[in-house]
């Protein structure tokens, strides 16, 4: 039986017949480069290239078993799966479509396969040991064994992303507020521009961000100045409303002309509501409306509540916008669940564990933990693994665990420190 580890490998290794390939309609296909595998949310490959017919064509790639697993996914309902520039699959049993009616390039991988050079059972032998070192027989493995890894590798990742915390709070001197805002900040960068992010943060200390709370696009001003987005052409008015402001403040404080370049920035194959000019737009209102972020995250209990933080509409300009001069679709004016998940799991999860431990009172812990339980498993790369072998994701405990596992142990084959090796190895002696 064919899985998606599967078409994975094949797909990741180039190992089907390239000659006469055609998509679903009868177009074209030169696969350029099969793109970046991706252990994160999202497509299943990133960065692909593909030329169909004489045009080519950069974004993700999709993988399925039967075509129609799509809308079983609900990817049809996803705006991230509108940058898919290739569905493979296996069986292609369905038309898939992008939201604007149109059908999105398919390749059927089951009639490129030659059964005379590639052994599907013996391909899929080679995925499951390419992925796990134990994957044959991980499943022989007592159901506690593996439970009781998966709750270790959560407290080291979660020990880790506190770590980084911890050290956050020395260099601000104590300062939770400031250590919570520079954190938050990251967070809103995601994997992407995380990095800029934080260093925009750093530029920009809250307690003087907060002094202009009250003053017409003051935060604004002083985030998309520091970050060198006001240094380019100007490309409106509301943009050269924001560089006027910025100049005033920049004289008052004896900024530099810019902290970061715009060229820190990657807008490139991404989503316009990931982009980060959206970004800093919500991150500033965030900043606006609340007075003290780490009072909130101490006293409320919901995971609702604390998202209602996060829903604070953009103003008339970026409900309209996803750059300077370009127009979007308002989809973007408020933070979406995924994104509010990611930055639970990123930074409000484990800065409440980290208060917790300073401060010595677990009912903070507890309710990280608690939080932790009620928000959905991750779907990466990594967790469709352990699922193929048969460990139910049921919460983003476990996908964090297992993010933990894989990349701690599995991928460095350190079977000698997990618990599951240890197991097989006692097994065989």
């Amino acid at each position: 039986m064919v899985n998606e580890l599967f078409i994975s490998y094949l797909w990741k290794n180039q190992l089907f017949n390239h000659q006469h390939l055609l998509t679903s309609t009868g177009d074209k296909i030169s696969v350029i480069h099969p793109g970046i595998e991706n252990s994160n949310a999202g497509a299943d490959f990133q960065q692909a290239k593909i030329r169909i017919n004489e045009l080519d064509w950069v974004g993700t790639v999709e993988l399925h078993i039967n075509a129609s697993d799509w809308i079983q996914h609900a990817h049809q309902k996803d705006p991230s799966y509108e940058n898919v520039i290739l569905h493979v699959v296996w069986n292609d049993d369905l038309k898939i479509k992008y939201q604007n009616g149109t059908s999105i390039p398919s390749l059927c991988l089951s009639t490129q396969v030659n059964p005379e050079t590639l052994a599907a059972n013996e391909i899929n032998k080679s995925v499951i040991r390419t992925q796990l070192p134990c994957g044959s027989m991980f499943e022989s493995v007592d159901f506690d064994v593996k439970e009781n890894m998966l709750a270790q590798c959560l407290r080291e990742r979660q020990e880790k992303k506190v770590s980084q915390i911890q050290q956050l709070l020395l260099s601000t001197h104590g300062d939770w507020e400031e250590t919570f805002y520079q954190s938050l900040a990251r967070s809103f960068g995601f994997s992407v521009n995380a990095d800029p992010m934080f260093r925009l943060a750093q530029s920009m200390p809250l307690k003087l961000i907060l002094r202009y709370r009250d003053r017409n696009n003051g935060i604004e001003a002083a985030l998309f100045g520091l970050a060198g987005m006001l240094e380019e052409d100007m490309r409106d008015e509301y943009q050269w409303e924001l560089r006027r402001e910025f100049i005033h403040l920049k004289k008052k404080h004896d900024w530099p002309n810019s902290y970061l370049n715009h060229s820190d920035w990657k807008f490139l194959r991404m989503r316009p509501p990931n982009f980060p000019t959206v970004r800093i737009a919500q991150f500033a209102e965030l900043i606006r409306s609340n007075c003290s972020l780490i009072s909130l995250l101490l006293e409320m209990q919901d995971l609702k509540t604390i998202k209602t933080l996060f829903e604070t509409p953009l103003n008339d300009y970026w409900q309209q916008h996803y750059h300077f001069g370009k127009k979007g679709n308002g989809s973007h004016s408020v933070i979406g669940k995924s994104a509010f998940e990611s930055i639970c799991i990123n930074t409000l999860i484990p800065m409440l564990i980290c208060y917790s431990t300073y401060k010595s009172e677990s009912k903070y812990e507890e309710k990280a933990l608690r939080w932790m339980r009620e928000i959905r498993a991750e779907n990466n790369f990594v967790t469709r693994i352990f699922s193929e072998y048969g460990l139910k994701m049921r919460h983003s405990g476990d996908s964090q665990g297992c993010l933990q596992w894989y990349h701690q142990y599995c991928q460095v084959k350190k079977c000698a420190s997990c618990e599951v090796g240890k197991q097989l190895m006692r097994k065989e002696t």
